[in-house]
């Protein structure tokens, strides 16, 4: 039995629609058909699930029958090549066999210095600042941290400009081709790709003298030998490293923004800022959608699911699921307080569940906590932002705020 789908036009399907807006194409959808929506690219099926049972079904318990041979990690690699972020099979689980013990908690502890050293050079930067681009900056200190953490705390800020450009080049247009026909490569993605792999070639040699440095490279390399895969997957690392968690960051400081009295607690309270930093993940979680391939056919909640088909989770609207979550659109930390419901996978969920995921809270921890000990948080707008669909759910237009020092 095919799942229930949206109606759509001849032959191109709902292209037009995902273009448009394909978050709230997925949200009217998952109101008005349920958890389990069928949606036609053009000839290409997309099976959306959108309830925790069978989120855990395609995600862990028969995980051996979904890849990520998608259109989306396709894209990816024309940046990563063959890397954790988009291998498959036998070649994933090496890598991830491999690369576990780097991202294990007491090894991510030895980067907690360049953490603190970025927010506090944040800090000093909004000192004598009444209005700032929150999301700009945050971007800026979350790509700082993770080069550093990476390539050795001493590599030169110039170096750090020279990635941070083509990287965010490549970011950009990963998405847009991903919405278009062709999904043509620009003059400007071959410029920026060739720039990216150059200046990472080089600080890998560089690295090489220094064969004792503490970075996660040397942790990276430890034991592999193919010169190629340790570039993979560092520009995996920074690809996917930073946007993320300057995305969480800025969501959070919109939040407490609009919610001066929670901003107030969690400036006081570590525990309350955690739970705040949650539910913000929760709302407007940067990974806002997973997209796995169907090896062969499968059955989820009583529908056929065909060999080669795409599926699809949406986390933003998994997390606003109105059977798992009370008053599921409101901004309510305290929720945070009881258990956690299974309809809560900011970080996914599986095998494949995010490698940085320690990495990331430790760093936004550290970041939210240096923010709210000295700043004052007023939005700009009363309007809270809007959510901007890409490789990851980015704030529309930015966020910008205005800042009063909490203290004298």
């Amino acid at each position: 039995m095919k799942p229930p789908s949206p109606p759509s036009l001849p032959l191109i399907g709902h292209i037009p629609a995902f273009r448009r807006d394909v978050l709230g194409l997925i949200i009217r959808s998952v109101r008005e058909y349920g958890d389990v929506i069928r949606f036609k690219l053009g000839p290409h099926p997309i099976y959306l699930v959108n309830h925790p049972d069978a989120i855990l079904h395609v995600l862990k318990k028969n995980a051996v029958n979904y890849d990520k041979d998608t259109r989306s990690t396709r894209f990816l690699r024309d940046i990563a090549s063959e890397s954790l972020l988009t291998s498959n099979g036998e070649a994933w689980r090496q890598r991830r066999q491999h690369l576990q013990p780097a991202f294990h908690r007491q090894a991510i502890s030895g980067f907690e210095s360049i953490m603190r050293e970025e927010a506090e050079v944040l800090v000093r930067s909004w000192k004598n600042q009444s209005q700032v681009n929150a999301s700009a900056d945050l971007t800026t200190t979350t790509f700082s941290i993770v080069a550093r953490s990476l390539f050795g705390s001493d590599v030169a800020r110039s170096t750090l400009a020279s990635l941070a450009a083509p990287i965010a080049q490549v970011l950009t247009e990963a998405f847009t081709r991903l919405g278009s026909l062709t999904g043509r490569k620009s003059r400007r993605f071959v410029s920026a790709m060739s720039q990216l792999n150059a200046v990472v070639d080089s600080v890998i040699a560089a690295r090489t003298q220094a064969p004792d440095s503490p970075d996660l490279l040397e942790l990276i390399r430890l034991g592999n030998p193919d010169p190629r895969a340790v570039h993979d997957e560092s520009v995996s690392f920074l690809l996917a490293g930073h946007e993320t968690t300057a995305n969480a960051l800025s969501w959070l400081l919109a939040y407490l923004a609009h919610h001066p009295d929670e901003q107030a607690r969690c400036a006081q309270d570590p525990a309350a800022l955690d739970r705040a930093f949650q539910e913000s993940l929760r709302l407007s979680p940067p990974i806002w959608i997973i997209e796995r391939h169907a090896l062969g056919p499968d059955e989820i909640s009583g529908y056929t699911i065909p060999q080669n088909a795409s599926v699809a989770i949406c986390t933003y609207t998994v997390h606003r699921h109105p059977d798992f979550w009370d008053a599921p659109d409101t901004f309510q930390p305290d929720r945070f307080l009881q258990p956690v419901p299974a309809a809560f996978i900011p970080f996914g969920l599986g095998p494949r569940v995010c490698i940085g995921k320690e990495f990331a809270l430790m760093e936004a921890r550290i970041i939210a906590g240096a923010l709210l000990e000295n700043f004052q948080f007023t939005p700009m707008s009363s309007t809270f932002p809007e959510a901007e669909t890409g490789i990851t759910l980015r704030i529309k237009n930015d966020l910008h705020l205005i800042l009063k020092p909490r203290r004298p």
